[in-house]
């Protein structure tokens, strides 16, 4: 078959992007840094979604409050531009991006 093409249907269905984490986080995930499978126009919160089924309680330990199950404050970033766990959740992630949450440290 000659002159075939893809069409819009055709296309890809999903996107990936690339996952980065430290500290505590990264033991959770085992990788300070992992490719993530997602469907198109996902948004942090599919993300952290996808995240919280594949990892469970060890994840949701990390960035929720155990007793009100709302997210915690931390920092996440998108090709290094910052938004707030507790405010941005929405942001559009797009096919290769790089995703780095930013949980802080415990300790003193």
């Amino acid at each position: 078959m000659t002159g075939w093409k893809e069409t819009p249907s055709q296309k890809k269905k999903i996107m990936q992007i690339t996952l980065k984490t430290f500290a505590t986080l990264k033991d959770v995930i085992g990788q300070k840094e992992i490719p993530v499978e997602l469907a198109p126009k996902a948004n942090l919160t599919d993300l952290f979604d996808f995240l919280d089924k594949k990892y469970g309680n060890s994840f949701d330990r990390q960035v929720r409050d155990q007793l009100t199950k709302e997210l915690v404050p931390f920092l996440i970033l998108i090709n290094d531009k910052t938004y707030r766990s507790i405010a941005d959740m929405d942001q559009p992630i797009s096919d290769g991006d790089v995703v780095t949450i930013m949980i802080p440290f415990d300790g003193g």
